[in-house]
């Protein structure tokens, strides 16, 4: 290069320079955190207006990214007010259990029976990647809880991935009211209950169910396609049919391990048969896992999914709130859950899972009936 090239290229520099130090800006404050500094500025001097909870919102869900965590959430506080809606099981949308799909989106856990997905034909599994033509397939749960839910009687086009096929869904939303126990007695003296979710007041329901209908030949407790729920809920089911003793255990960080018991007294000793499945989750599971460790139950199905992480909430002023992994759950032997599931102790495909359970509690009514001896 020149002379002259040169000293034309160190005008430029110096010129590039000097035009960015005259159009940059300091922070107002010292004494701002980078995130206040940076937040005070774009709001302040971004060409596009931005608001400010949208900005906040993208900064809290960017730090739980990081985190590295597939669990953790963040929901508005209207998004927050329907999640605490779902789980006291009263609320109008479409009958769909979300989850974080393990290569990134949302997925359906679950679908509830009679209600306006499961008529649509929505399946366990289904990846949803957009709603009324919205591309919703990096989005997180509390977005596409908030896309499905809405006025009953108005209709929204689901758009999902099943198998590598997509799919169009039309669905008209509802009031979802089909009762998350359901109680069937069967010919031979076995009752059956199904609970489809934990949500707030299952564990009174199935122990009324327990106390109103004879089960002479035992109980199958039905846990597939159950996508977890509340804890306190699950420790109530399994406590049903244990006597005291440990149902599952969890560390936090820097914090003792937080022990939840049954307790002492059984509302069933007849023999105890429950059903899972790929899609049967978190409380699903840690109810599984606890009445098998403790052998009070043998398992028929298939492995059960392996959400054994403990997230709990944090509401902050506004309303909203940060659900935040905050440990695993270990069953009364000390297993974990997380992504390792429950195995059963009998296999069995959906179809016939009930029908192996009848012939499972036969079996250990016979055995019984002999003194305990084969």
């Amino acid at each position: 290069m020149s002379p002259k090239s040169r000293a034309g290229a160190a005008i430029l520099v110096v010129a590039a320079l000097v035009t960015s130090y005259l159009l940059g800006w300091r922070a107002a404050s010292s004494n701002q955190s980078p995130v206040e500094q940076a937040t005070a500025s774009i709001l302040a001097r971004s060409a596009k207006t931005i608001d400010r909870a949208a900005l906040q919102r993208a900064a809290i869900e960017g730090m739980l990214r990081a985190s590295g965590d597939r669990w953790s959430s963040f929901y508005n506080a209207k998004q927050f007010a329907f999640y605490n809606e779902v789980l006291a099981g009263r609320f109008t949308g479409v009958g769909i259990w979300l989850r974080a799909a393990a290569t990134g989106g949302v997925e359906v856990a679950s679908v509830q029976a009679g209600s306006p997905a499961a008529i649509a034909g929505v399946k366990s599994a289904d990846a949803i990647v957009g709603i009324d033509g919205t591309d919703l397939s990096n989005a997180g749960v509390p977005t596409v809880a908030a896309a499905l839910r809405g006025v009953a009687g108005t209709t929204l086009i689901l758009h999902t991935v099943r198998a590598g096929s997509d799919l169009a869904l039309r669905i008209t939303r509802g009031e979802v009211t089909t009762p998350d126990v359901q109680a069937l007695k069967l010919g031979n003296g076995d009752l059956l209950i199904q609970i489809t979710a934990f949500t707030s007041g299952v564990g009174d329901l199935v122990a009324r169910e327990l106390r109103t209908l004879k089960h002479p030949g035992g109980v199958i407790l039905d846990l597939r396609n159950n996508p977890g729920g509340l804890i306190e809920q699950a420790v109530s089911v399994a406590g049903l049919f244990l006597d005291g003793g440990v149902v599952v255990s969890y560390e936090r960080r820097g914090q003792d391990t937080l022990v939840l018991e049954a307790p002492p007294g059984p509302e069933v000793r007849e023999p105890l048969v429950v059903l899972v499945n790929k899609q049967s989750a978190s409380a699903a599971e840690v109810v599984a896992g606890a009445l098998q460790d403790r052998n009070r139950a043998v398992i028929v199905g298939s492995r059960t999914y392996g959400k054994g992480s403990v997230q709990e909430s944090l509401t902050m002023n506004d309303g909203s709130s940060i659900q935040l992994t905050v440990g695993r759950y270990r069953t009364p032997t000390g297993r974990y859950l997380e992504g390792i599931g429950v195995s059963p102790d009998v296999q069995a495909s959906d179809t016939y899972s009930v029908s192996t359970g009848v012939a499972v509690l036969r079996n250990l009514n016979s055995v019984l009936a002999h003194g305990g001896k084969k």
